[in-house]
C-alpha cells in the first residue's frame, strides 16, 4: 500500500517491522499519513499490515 510519509514516521514503521521502501525520489510538502503534520516527505510502499484483526471479546 503506498503511504504518503515523513522520515520520522517511515523510520518508526520499519522499527515496528513493517517493510517501508521509498516509491519516488521527490521530497515534496505532504501531510504526512500517519502523523498527520505537514511536513516535507515521500510516497513510500509500506507492507507488512495484519491481513485480519481479531475481535476483542469474542471467544470463538
Amino acid at each position: 500500500m503506498k503511504k504518503l510519509l515523513c522520515k520520522p514516521c517511515a523510520v518508526a514503521l520499519a522499527d515496528r517491522g513493517k517493510t517501508v521502501k521509498p516509491a519516488a525520489m521527490r521530497c515534496e510538502k505532504i501531510t504526512c499519513a500517519e502523523c498527520g503534520r505537514r511536513r516535507f516527505g515521500i510516497p513510500y510502499d509500506v507492507t507488512g499490515w495484519p491481513t485480519r484483526r481479531k475481535k476483542e471479546g469474542t471467544d470463538k
